[in-house]
């Protein structure tokens, strides 16, 4: 089995390799271009281990919530891999239910609440049982509905988002870990549901949408 796994969706992006029982990362600095460098970073990885792309049984790729252009790198990335090579399996990563895999590996007591910093004063959020499973589903919240949160809140270590009571960290190892167990439980995702998870518009959209109020 050889597995690829990419996560773009943030400031630091990782790329991880599994092949017969062996494992090697390879992670991208907030200061790196994504577009011009995961590609080179992803073959870099194939290279020194003698591994070519048609090898590659299994891609799993963080398809959000999180950074719009990191998700379309990536997303992008793993289809036009997929389109040429369709025996390939496909595995979605929600970047909430990986915090919930990395908290949950030492952490199995009570419920908690995962968040991610949306920007603007948003989050993103998702609840969790004792064993990382979804009592909701991704969502985002503003305001009010924000400081209804309470419990055990796990945040990015990067985001240093005040309200959380514990913080982690990504990092290719979890992730390469969280997409063996969705190997193991046969989660894997078909290509029409193969969809990125935005949950919010762009700034884009959204300054699209002032201009034409201000018209």
């Amino acid at each position: 089995m050889k597995v690829l796994a990419l996560n773009t969706a943030f400031a630091n992006s990782d790329v991880a390799l599994y092949y017969d029982n062996k494992k090697d990362y390879i992670s991208l600095e907030s200061s790196a271009k994504q577009s011009e460098n995961v590609l080179v970073c992803t073959n870099s990885l194939l290279k020194r281990n003698n591994i070519n792309i048609k090898d590659i049984d299994t891609m799993a790729v963080v398809v959000g919530p999180g950074s719009f252009t990191g998700i379309r790198i990536g997303v992008g990335l793993v289809k036009g891999m997929y389109m040429a090579n369709k025996n390939i399996k496909l595995i979605s990563v929600c970047s909430l239910d990986l915090m919930a895999h990395i908290y949950n590996q030492t952490n199995t007591i009570k419920e908690f609440w995962c968040i991610l910093d949306a920007l603007s004063g948003n989050i993103f959020v998702c609840k969790y049982n004792s064993y990382g499973e979804r009592l909701t589903e991704p969502q985002m919240l503003s305001g009010e509905n924000i400081n209804q949160l309470s419990g055990i809140i796990v945040g990015l270590k990067s985001d240093n988002l005040e309200m959380c009571t514990n913080q982690i960290e990504f990092s290719p190892q979890t992730l390469m870990s969280f997409a063996l167990s969705k190997i193991e439980n046969n989660d894997y995702t078909e290509e029409k549901e193969f969809l990125p998870i935005y949950l919010r518009k762009s700034q884009a959209e959204i300054g699209l949408e002032n201009a034409n109020k201000k018209n």
